[in-house]
């Protein structure tokens, strides 16, 4: 792995609250073919690891690539570990979050009797990113730029979960709130609706000068890269509106906390989630009147899900009138 320079969170490290335990930390991330994207989770990880050696930061994927989660379990169980916290470096739950990574969970538990996990949470919406985001576009005040001239295209990644879709716009909304934009269009590169091509459609029906494109990810990877793409293209058909599109987050310190902050509630027991508007809570309750689920994040999904990406599949959920019928579907 690449040697990452960690020195400009130096301030950052002073200001983590220690750790409560020496636990080792399983960071588990969505995985990319990608190669940049992989190794960017990667430098994540190292550097979270660099700002406290106390206990081993163990990086691993859900998908797509190497190393997967059983193997990160199964290095931190060779070194003689028995307890294990375990964090979805993802940024709102959605099916991998309720689904894919706790059955992971659930295979390591049964090839490791002996060794116990705990599940924290997702990123979610929080002040830091939040002021992460904000310090990035006001780096973007110029003179000739107004703010009142300006859309906001906000992009998610898209999900087959609505509860997770809503977040997105709930975090686009709180990041353009006092802004002063002229206003902001939220919008998916895929699975969910409206699509990145709508999202600019309907930023171009303000007859803004300038259009600032936010793509809220992590890290890069094949679907950044298409935001860039398409947005490219967006600049070369409509020469007259300046439109530029932000990097992913990448390596902050304002993720680096929130990351200290979701390890440490780990630790404790202290993850919450409000899984009320969850498809797979909403159908869990259904199938049974009896059947008490509760997301506790110690608990196991009697779902198991296979990947296989040796072949591009078509996208269910592009059509606009099936995508309706089967979204609060769960699977």
């Amino acid at each position: 792995m690449p040697t990452v320079n960690t020195t400009h969170f130096t301030s950052e490290l002073l200001s983590l609250p220690p750790l409560p335990l020496q636990r080792p930390l399983l960071m588990i991330g969505h995985g990319s073919r990608d190669e940049e994207g992989r190794q960017s989770f990667l430098d994540f990880a190292q550097a979270y690891q660099a700002l406290d050696s106390s206990r081993p930061v163990v990086p691993c994927f859900l998908e797509l690539t190497s190393p997967t989660i059983q193997e990160g379990v199964d290095q931190c169980v060779e070194q003689g570990y028995t307890e294990l916290s375990a964090l979805p470096i993802l940024l709102f739950a959605a099916r991998h979050n309720k689904f894919d990574v706790t059955n992971e969970l659930d295979r390591a538990r049964a090839r490791h009797p002996e060794v116990k996990f705990y599940y924290g949470r997702h990123f979610g919406i929080t002040p830091g990113i939040l002021e992460l985001w904000r310090d990035r576009l006001a780096q973007f005040d110029q003179p000739q730029w107004k703010r009142s001239e300006t859309v906001l295209l906000f992009v998610g990644r898209g999900s087959s979960d609505p509860d997770a879709n809503s977040d997105v716009y709930k975090m686009a909304r709180l990041l353009w709130e006092g802004s002063g934009y002229q206003t902001l269009e939220t919008c998916f590169i895929g699975i969910t609706h409206p699509r990145l091509e709508e999202g600019f459609r309907r930023a171009r029906l303000y007859q803004p000068k300038r259009i600032i494109v936010l793509p809220y990810f992590l890290f890069t990877g094949a679907l950044v890269k298409k935001i860039f793409d398409i947005t490219a293209q967006q600049q070369e058909q409509y020469p007259e509106i300046s439109i530029t599109c932000l990097p992913e987050m990448g390596i902050q310190p304002q993720l680096l906390s929130v990351l200290r902050e979701r390890e440490i509630e780990t630790q404790l027991g202290q993850v919450q989630m409000n899984c009320e508007m969850c498809k797979f809570r909403q159908a869990a309750v259904g199938n049974s009147a009896t059947h008490n689920h509760s997301h506790n994040h110690h608990h196991t999904h009697d779902h198991h899900h296979t990947h296989d990406h040796s072949n591009p599949v078509s996208d269910p959920y592009v059509d606009l009138e099936q995508y309706h019928q089967r979204i609060w579907h769960a699977p």
